[in-house]
């Protein structure tokens, strides 16, 4: 979508403030939520294993060698909670690492170290392909060369996860969205 239409989209939806001579969001706390809402049938995640075993600290750095070839496709990024600890808003601790993949690939996955069969029962991580990868890929950051999802995705992906989500969540949008919003 265009700049000028999500503008147009915002104010026709009453989410711009018009009092304000420059672009003010309204009614932000609905805006956070309906956003949340419409993230609600995310994407699938696929369960994925070490073909030699490791531990979270090899995928990570397996990730960053993967990354740092400019031209390498799929883009991956990691997400979730691995991501929000990368950002320095970790507050989850014990859920295997997801990682975005912008295609699944089993080629990609291997020079990760990682493979998808026989992971169902136990997954050392999981893969994740988004529905809008642009969304995904050009917002991420680089943390010490590592490609991270930003906080807004992070954000959205967390708050509807089973496994203490929400949690982190509240803790993303106390410490990071509620004081660039202005509210608690």
């Amino acid at each position: 979508m265009s700049a000028s239409r999500f503008v147009r989209q915002l104010r026709n939806e009453g989410f711009l403030d018009d009092r304000e001579d420059d672009l003010r969001l309204a009614r932000v706390e609905e805006l956070l939520d309906r956003w949340v809402a419409a993230n609600q049938l995310g994407p699938r995640d696929i369960p994925v294993r070490w073909i030699v075993r490791r531990d979270q600290s090899h995928l990570l750095a397996a990730l960053k060698a993967y990354s740092a070839v400019a031209t390498r496709r799929p883009r991956c990024a990691v997400g979730l909670f691995a991501a929000a600890d990368a950002l320095g808003f970790g507050f989850v601790q014990g859920v295997p690492p997801h990682i975005y993949l912008e295609r699944f690939d089993a080629d990609a996955l291997r020079e990760l170290g990682l493979s998808a069969e026989d992971a169902g029962h136990r997954a050392d991580a999981y893969v994740r392909v988004p529905a809008c990868p642009e969304a995904v890929f050009r917002a991420s950051v680089k943390r010490d060369g590592l490609p991270v999802s930003d906080i807004l995705q992070v954000w959205l992906d967390v708050s509807r996860h089973p496994t203490r989500g929400q949690e982190q969540a509240d803790q993303i949008r106390q410490r990071v969205l509620g004081p660039v919003i202005g509210k608690k």
